[in-house]
């Protein structure tokens, strides 16, 4: 059974091709929603933090699902829901429509808590829209690893890999021939970390007991 909310949704798009077009994505959310929990009191507009009364920043970041592609010939075959986290513009973002206040008591004081939250499709989203539209372009289908993730994003990952692979080899080339070489063995002595040189000498002291 699904146990989370990109499950949830992931099955919900696939069992309702026909409703849920792709690309799709759901409205942007405040972050800060991740760290309140209702009100222990039951009191309307009250939030709580959710761990020891604390709420992160709110109007800060964006959070949403997406989902960008599915198979030509098979519309049930569909990539991977992705949550998506964004910036905050407040040129583009802060708008009465979009702005939700709640309160919280910490302390004694009572604070109110703006977070954003763009309701439902009415509310505008030009941000949205056009991080859509970015992303569903760099989506490729010719690559079946990256069938519905950011194309650009998997090759620079797989360069970056690449790199790293041939920066090892070199490395661990090195490391042998310095191991090998007697000249070297005080610099090896000298230059490595404490963890190190005693790592050596209690591997020593074990293979002479």
């Amino acid at each position: 059974m699904p146990n989370t909310d990109r499950m949830i949704l992931q099955s919900v798009s696939l069992f309702n091709t026909e409703k849920v077009k792709v690309p799709w994505s759901l409205v942007e959310y405040d972050s800060s929603f991740k760290t309140m929990v209702p009100d222990r009191k039951g009191r309307k507009g009250y939030v709580f933090g959710a761990r020891r009364n604390r709420i992160s920043l709110e109007k800060t970041f964006l959070k949403t699902y997406v989902q960008l592609s599915q198979a030509a010939k098979d519309p049930r075959l569909r990539s991977n829901v992705l949550l998506t986290d964004r910036l905050v513009h407040p040129e583009f973002d802060l708008s009465k429509e979009s702005m939700v206040r709640f309160w919280n008591e910490f302390g004694g004081a009572k604070e109110s808590v703006d977070a954003l939250l763009f309701k439902d499709r009415r509310v505008e989203n030009r941000l949205q829209n056009l991080v859509m539209v970015i992303l569903r372009s760099m989506t490729s289908p010719s690559i079946p690893e990256a069938f519905g993730h950011n194309r650009p994003l998997f090759i620079a990952d797989k360069v970056a890999k690449w790199h790293y692979a041939a920066f090892s080899r070199m490395a661990d080339s090195t490391r042998e021939w310095i191991l090998n070489n007697h000249k070297l063995r005080k610099f090896i002595f000298y230059m490595s970390t404490f963890r190190e040189r005693r790592a050596r000498i209690e591997a020593a002291r074990r293979e002479i007991l």
